[in-house]
């Protein structure tokens, strides 16, 4: 069997411990309905499942709620074991639509073309999901919207990425054309014998193993109007619709945390998506290089041991739940070739990734 990391300690405040979602990873229980939508035909055979991960039918009642995103994720990855759904996420992705995300539905319709209504989705995400990359990197041609659940130790999450990226996909076809499909899929995940299912709903090349689940979408897809769009109305109605939800929703979710902590945020949002500098990190907590290197040595670390605990954790994550190859995880990780990662990696555990990567597991 492949390791799989320790699982994160179940213990979540309820939302009137921490209304901001505190400092552990979260999402809203407006998700639980897809799950349970698509295993109607189980019946109440699901429900001590629901249960044993601290749920329960009656939860659906409050879709605001926040609970604990390791407990969610887990339950999906369970459920697809137990009752043998292979693409139980492709499944709940490819019926949940507009009309699931309720006063969302006008906001996205409201905003007159596909990048708009994706960016207000960007705009929402810690609302919605805490710890979570969402963002969009644009390029000449296409734009990739990226999606990463940022705790490493919530593992194995391949369920929840295809739900999130096939959920994308039903939005975006609904918005504009029911034969819409991308330039390319990316999954974080091994697809090994799931890449035949998995193209034939994205209509696209699907390749796993990258740095992040992704949808590369054409700019000329994202910046046609939508048909029928009014843009003076669309935009007066996109704003009010804007204001009320972020009220509805309630403020940001902020981690009261300190400058460690916030390094490490930065560190392993940046791990494989771009060149991590202590220049860079420096900037973005808005301090000079001297600044930040004083506040990090007075709490016993620093930048260059952050970076490192970074890496490893993202080495083992990624050497004990897939098969990428090594020049994958040796470049996802920054290093500028195979015998650099490997020679840090001996260093960490005694044993070279190979040989890492083939121990089966104690448990």
């Amino acid at each position: 069997m492949p390791k799989v990391p320790d699982p994160l300690p179940d213990t979540a405040p309820s939302p009137s411990e921490a209304p901001g979602g505190g400092g552990q990873a979260t999402i809203r229980l407006l998700f639980l309905t897809a799950l349970l939508d698509v295993v109607a035909d189980i019946g109440p055979r699901i429900d001590p499942v629901l249960r044993e991960h601290g749920f329960s039918r009656s939860q659906l009642d409050r879709p605001y709620e926040r609970v604990p995103l390791h407990r969610y994720v887990a339950l999906i990855e369970h459920v697809a074991t137990r009752f043998q759904r292979p693409y139980l996420g492709l499944e709940m992705g490819s019926s949940f639509g507009l009309a699931d995300l309720g006063p969302f539905h006008g906001l996205l319709q409201a905003s007159g073309n596909l990048r708009a209504a994706l960016d207000a989705l960007v705009l929402f995400q810690s609302r919605m999901q805490n710890r979570t990359l969402f963002e969009s990197m644009i390029g000449v041609d296409t734009t990739s919207y990226c999606y990463r659940i940022e705790e490493p130790r919530i593992w194995p999450r391949g369920q929840d990425a295809e739900f999130a990226i096939s959920g994308y996909t039903t939005l975006i076809r609904q918005l504009t054309k029911a034969k819409w499909a991308p330039v390319e899929v990316h999954f974080e995940h091994s697809i090994t014998d799931r890449e035949k299912q998995l193209v034939q709903f994205f209509r696209a090349p699907v390749i796993g193993n990258q740095v992040a689940n992704a949808l590369v979408i054409r700019n000329e897809d994202l910046d046609n109007p939508f048909v029928g769009a009014i843009s003076a109305t669309n935009a007066k109605l996109r704003d009010t619709l804007e204001k009320h939800l972020l009220d509805l929703m309630g403020p940001e979710s902020v981690r009261d945390e300190g400058i460690v902590a916030r390094t490490r945020d930065i560190i392993a949002r940046r791990l494989g998506r771009t060149h991590v500098d202590f220049t860079s990190v420096a900037a973005e907590h808005d301090l000079s290089e001297r600044s930040l290197r004083r506040r990090l040595n007075e709490e016993g670390t620093s930048f260059r041991l952050l970076l490192q605990e970074a890496r490893q954790a993202r080495a083992q994550i990624m050497l004990e739940a897939t098969d990428l190859p090594l020049a994958v995880a040796a470049e996802q990780l920054g290093y500028s070739d195979t015998a650099t990662f490997s020679r840090a990696f001996k260093e960490w555990t005694g044993v070279s990734p190979g040989r890492f990567s083939k121990t089966p597991s104690q448990d």
